[in-house]
């Protein structure tokens, strides 16, 4: 009778709690439990949603007006976009990390049978050893099938003790985890021995029973590891080399010299070490920026600004690599997800000109460029042009649909001025900082204080030849990180660089044959440096006169060559561009707030403004007053602000109880007859006092207050760093 009782009552699913959450909101609209339903394998999908909105996850822009089909394009476009980018920031990673794989996979190979201590390499990684995940993986692929051995990556988080690193070591080398990480009896020897899950013993009857030949262990982030735990299974590993056979890998953040001297000297002993230098972080960077970003088959260009930021972080922070992909990525979701004129991002993902909406074409008059143009046009007395612009809907999509062409022909540019300025090597620096300098102010050589006009004046006529058949084989070959093609030899730069070849040699060949060294009249300056600009002058006038006719004609050929390269090489600035907005995205502000949040500063205003971020009018125009009709913990925290270092919490629900709490002294007769008046925003003393715990206890969780230990029905106030 009992039992049919007890099933006929049931169980809650929070008897057993330790305490009981009220929700008054939640208890009214589930006022009793559903019954069980039975499980089945698809999710349902809300109420009011068609499948191509379940799937697409992309929402209406134009405050909901946009199309379905754009909305699902927009989409369509960032997937297709972004997987390629993926794909080149991957190989670009492992191709970076491949001649350390080979270099350490010899290494382990040679010393397997050749030495009687413990193989050893250090991997210095620079500071950014935490995200070189990749590579740690790569070398457990690579090493597995190098040794025939079982590859075990242990970081300093799951190191604490010696204990449970050898539990970590055992159970990953085994490939068996127990199920609780108790002193408990986790394997079975062939003799039918049972061992506990810390003892070498297991792994060495586990290694007896399968054909393997060593055992690799990788101390990812070495350095964060305590220095005796480090000595302590050095020391035990050699103990055990006679039966297992160990290799050891160290992922160094500073130098080999400074991990050595945290270990004891008689550890050290046992290790037989090589050190392998990982290719640095501003290398691989410059690779990604190369591929995924500069290269002119991207979908989407990263802006300056935006662009300029990432790499920085890079450098000042000490940022990973990973923390880089997924500020490039997060651009591509804020273009694609934000931004209803995506759409025209590529020639192939673009609409049809039936599906662009007038909220297009009106967002499109509203951009800078836009208006840069028309006023252009108007300024160069083009208003036939303009007004076209202004009020021809067909026209303006023509534009619209032909600036992806010109976006094309732009980052062509771009890439192939950048390629070629580097072939010529007169650049040092790396890759993106030039990069980010041309999408801002574009490029000009024949500007005053050009960085290639003056390195090319002073060279001699070797150096000229060399540049110029460097810059030759750049433009006929082109650049697959670039995506850019071969040129034809016969353009015009091309006839041009090989005409003023034949004649350095020419004249090359003269000088040698009358003994003297063919120079120009700006090889002086290379070489003595006046302070003034008339001893520059005076300088400039003996090294001229003292000029053969042969060193004037090379000087001629000299002008004419940096004159050639100054006109061809040379583009224009991003912003330049006619609606460069549709295919470039430079917003700092989203990736600040996602990748360098204040999570201080945004929880004040949203305590102290919460009407800012709810867009109700009930408390907008009230200002500093405070207003029942604001949450609880919006109320509370302004009140909180008005304290001192230690609140009473009594004093506290006075005041609080006096903002949002119903005045008793009008009577329930009064409080009927002003219906939908001010008080029917406040709430009675029960209703209230539940309202004040759950705001102290979200002001708590928040960290604004903590119990205080000098007096019980005090909280004493904190400060966010």
């Amino acid at each position: 009778m009992a039992i049919a009782e007890g099933e006929a009552m049931g169980f809650e699913e929070d008897d057993h709690q330790a305490a009981y959450i009220f929700n008054p909101i939640e208890d009214a609209e589930h006022g009793s439990r559903p019954s069980k339903r039975r499980r089945v394998s698809g999710t349902a999908e809300p109420a009011g949603t068609t499948p191509d909105d379940v799937s697409s996850g992309f929402e209406p822009l134009f405050k909901g007006a946009e199309k379905a089909e754009c909305v699902r394009r927009r989409k369509e476009l960032f997937e297709t976009s972004w997987a390629p980018i993926e794909d080149r920031i991957q190989r670009v990673l492992r191709e970076a990390n491949q001649s350390t794989l080979e270099e350490v996979s010899a290494f382990v190979r040679h010393t397997v049978d050749q030495t009687e201590k413990i193989p050893t390499a250090f991997i210095v990684a620079g500071p950014n050893v935490a995200s070189q995940s990749l590579l740690f993986e790569q070398l457990s692929e690579t090493l597995h099938d190098v040794c025939q051995g079982r590859f075990v990556r242990i970081r300093s988080v799951e190191a604490p003790n010696l204990k449970g690193t050898l539990k970590k070591i055992i159970r990953d080398a085994t490939r068996r985890t127990s199920i609780d990480d108790d002193d408990a009896e986790v394997m079975v020897g062939q003799d039918g021995r049972k061992f506990l899950d810390y003892d070498l013993e297991a792994l060495h009857a586990f290694v007896k029973s399968n054909p393997l030949r060593r055992v690799i262990v990788t101390f990812e982030d070495s350095e964060a590891f305590d220095s005796g735990l480090l000595s302590d299974l050095i020391t035990l590993f050699n103990s055990w080399r006679g039966r297992i056979q160990w290799t050891l890998l160290f992922g160094v953040a500073t130098s080999v010299e400074l991990f050595q001297a945290r270990l004891l000297k008689s550890t050290c002993r046992h290790l037989y070490g090589g050190q392998f230098d990982v290719v640095q972080t501003a290398a691989i960077l410059d690779s990604i920026v190369k591929r995924a970003v500069a290269a002119v088959d991207t979908s989407l260009s990263v802006g300056p600004s935006l662009l300029g930021s990432l790499v920085e972080r890079q450098s000042d922070h000490v940022a990973g690599l990973p923390v880089f992909v997924g500020s490039l990525k997060y651009a591509y979701m804020c273009h694609f997800y934000a931004n209803p004129l995506s759409v025209f991002t590529t020639e192939e993902g673009a609409v049809g000109r039936g599906s662009i909406q007038p909220e297009h074409l009106e967002s499109v008059r509203s951009l800078p460029s836009f208006r840069r143009r028309v006023e252009a046009l108007v300024d160069a007395q083009d208003t036939k042009t303009a007004r076209l612009l202004l009020d021809d809907d067909e026209y303006l999509a023509e534009q619209i649909q032909g600036s992806v062409q010109d976006r094309k022909a732009w980052l062509s540019k771009v890439a192939r001025c950048l390629h070629l300025l580097y072939a010529a090597d007169i650049w040092s620096e790396g890759f993106a900082k030039h990069y980010i300098d041309a999408l801002s102010d574009g490029i000009d050589l024949s500007a005053e204080g050009s960085i290639l006009a003056d390195p090319v004046r002073r060279m001699g006529p070797d150096e000229v030849l060399t540049m110029i058949q460097q810059v030759l084989e750049a433009y006929r070959n082109g650049d697959p990180d670039l995506a850019l093609g071969a040129e034809d030899k016969e353009s015009a730069l091309g006839r041009s660089l090989h005409d003023i070849e034949q004649a350095v040699k020419a004249l090359q060949d003269k000088a040698g044959a009358s003994g003297a060294q063919l120079r120009s009249k700006y090889s002086a300056h290379s070489k003595v440096l006046r302070t003034t600009v008339i001893a520059q002058k005076v300088q400039l006038s003996r090294d001229t006169s003292a000029l053969t006719q042969e060193d004037k004609e090379f000087t001629a050929l000299v002008d004419r060559l940096t004159d050639c390269l100054s006109k061809e090489l040379s583009c224009e600035g991003a912003e330049s561009v006619f609606l460069h907005e549709l295919w470039l995205y430079d917003s700092k502000l989203p990736h600040r707030d996602v990748f360098a949040p204040r999570p201080g500063s945004v929880f004040q205003r949203a305590l102290t403004r919460p009407h800012d971020y709810l867009a109700c009018s009930c408390c907008a125009g009230k200002g500093q007053v405070l207003a029942a009709t604001e949450p609880a913990t919006a109320v509370l925290y302004r009140l909180y602000l008005e304290t001192g270092s230690l609140v009473n919490v009594a004093d506290l629900w006075t005041a609080f109880y006096g903002v949002v709490g119903k005045d008793d002294a009008d009577g329930d007769e009064d409080a009927e007859k002003d219906d939908g008046g001010e008080d029917d925003d406040r709430y009675d003393e029960r209703t209230a006092l539940v309202l004040f715990y759950r705001a102290l206890a979200e002001l708590k969780a928040m960290g604004y207050v903590k119990a205080s230990r000098k007096k019980a029905d005090h909280v004493a106030k904190l400060k966010w760093l």
